[in-house]
């Protein structure tokens, strides 16, 4: 019997479960996905959005607006970067300044720092903004993170507090019994007597299993492209067009240009609805359309003063998620009437990364002014990780060599990765199981070759490390195998 069952491990479920491991409480993660952060939350622009843009008064407005000032001691808490860098919404014309200026109100009335600026301003912020650009918009509070490092760090600091999570385990159904819940998966069903549906773009079929106050999910799937780290010094804000609406409900930021906390930059996303609600695919069309966005409108943007083409072969790799809009058009949050103890966070699309860890403190309250669980005396915040090779100082490095040799042995040379941190990764509470979860912890991969140097390496090592068969170990769970066969076999005592 378990205090309380979360159905998803992105942003929204690692952070409800985050606030439950604070009390004495046995609670479960469920994740159909071979890690956390399999879905939504890890395929998104990586903004930490002020809140100057969503409906007054909206779940959306009231939560973007508490997320947004929770990020700075988040991040430090759990040992994330952020970076506060401001976003600029850039005008082009008399019409989109009179959007500009409408958003300017809007962000006054949610109480969120804006500035109508005219050109003169711009270039204070942004010196190498491109002619053509009139004005425009400034957010100072807008900000970067790395989704999947927090919600990784989440998960972590969770685990180190007694949560369980299990992942490659999907949720199929939920039912009511008695004054309990059955969460049923695959092999086992669990009783517990709250579930927290954190499900994603799965999430109103959940709800729609125990309520009669049913609502619609629509996959509205997004692409991102990355940029090689040569270019990122050319860009300090986060730029952003007048937002577009959308035909089916809401809107859209619109293309945007992101500098990561990674040093590299970020350029999407396109904004398209679909049928399926795990598509995380990386289309032509979706490409295409940011590549053509880019070239178009490249003069316009600071780093177009050094690089004045588009350059097209600087893009390095592409990624891809569904976002769960909801018909409602707003975040779904808490009780239906009808299914007690059955609590929602629903339809979390932009600005869900920054709303959710906001969103999470709200609805475990509805538990916790229930139940009266007691405080863990022995709660521990933060998490302890280490700090990357890549940002280590020489010395710092050779003190790191000396405490373990494995520092010394670089395994992805574009991001500057060793084998003690891919190790780390694997070994962490939580722990990296793929190539692709390695990826994810540590950036092994991620740069300029996209894995062709270390991937063969990081293999080894999972298989090193979790007794694997190399025919067992996956890109990213599932079926997703890297090695199909055997060209022969190993003579005795080879391995």
């Amino acid at each position: 019997m378990w205090d309380a069952i979360i159905i998803g491990a992105g942003i929204s479920g690692c952070s409800v479960a985050r606030e439950l491991a604070r009390y004495q409480l046995k609670v479960l993660v469920l994740e159909k996905g071979h890690d956390v952060c399999a879905g939504t939350t890890k395929g998104n622009s990586a903004t930490v959005h002020a809140g100057y843009d969503p409906d007054p008064g909206s779940n959306k407005a009231i939560y973007n607006v508490r997320g947004s000032r929770m990020y700075p001691e988040l991040c430090r808490e759990l040992q994330v970067p952020y970076l506060k860098n401001g976003l600029v919404m850039i005008a082009l014309d008399e019409e989109q300044m009179e959007e500009v200026r409408k958003l300017h109100e809007m962000g006054q009335r949610n109480g969120v720092r804006t500035e109508v600026c005219d050109r003169a301003r711009i270039l204070e912020i942004e010196p190498d903004m491109g002619e053509g650009v009139i004005g425009g918009l400034w957010v100072p509070d807008s900000g970067m993170v790395c989704p999947y490092n927090l919600v990784m760090a989440l998960a972590e600091n969770s685990a180190r507090n007694g949560v369980e999570f299990r992942t490659s385990t999907q949720a199929l159904s939920v039912e009511r019994d008695g004054g309990e819940w059955l969460v049923s998966t695959p092999d086992e069903t669990f009783r517990t007597k709250y579930v927290f549906n954190c499900a994603g773009t799965h999430a109103d079929r959940f709800n729609n299993m125990v309520s009669a106050d049913v609502f619609h999910i629509i996959p509205r799937e997004g692409q991102h492209l990355i940029m090689d780290r040569d270019f990122a010094p050319y860009v300090k804000t986060t730029i952003y067009p007048t937002p577009e609406l959308l035909p089916g409900g809401g809107h859209t930021k619109g293309m945007g240009l992101m500098p990561s906390v990674d040093g590299t930059l970020i350029l999407g996303c396109n904004a398209d609805d679909v049928d399926d609600p795990d598509f995380s695919a990386n289309t032509r069309e979706g490409i295409d359309k940011i590549l053509d966005f880019f070239e178009a409108r490249w003069k316009y943007m600071p780093i177009s003063k050094h690089v004045p083409k588009f350059p097209r072969d600087a893009v390095i790799t592409a990624y891809g998620g569904s976002r769960a809009h909801p018909d409602r058009d707003d975040f779904i949050l808490g009780e239906p009437k009808d299914a007690p103890n059955f609590i929602n966070l629903a339809g979390i699309e932009s600005p869900g990364v920054t709303a959710a860890p906001a969103i999470a403190i709200d609805m475990v309250k509805i538990l916790v002014d229930r139940e009266r669980p007691a405080l863990k005396q022995d709660y521990k915040p933060g998490r302890e990780i280490k700090k990357p090779f890549r940002t280590m100082t020489a010395e710092e490095r050779r003190e790191a060599i000396k405490a373990d040799p494995d520092y010394a042995r670089i395994v992805c040379r574009c991001e500057q990765v060793t084998e003690a941190e891919i190790r780390d990764a694997i070994r962490r509470p939580v722990g990296a199981r793929s190539v692709s979860a390695v990826k994810m912890r540590t950036r092994a991969g991620m740069g300029r070759c996209q894995g062709g140097f270390c991937s063969p390496r990081v293999l080894e090592i999972l298989c090193e490390e979790l007794g694997l068969d190399p025919l067992e170990v996956t890109q990213s769970g599932g079926r997703s195998n890297i090695l199909v066969g055997r060209a022969c076999e190993p003579k005795e005592g080879e391995a």
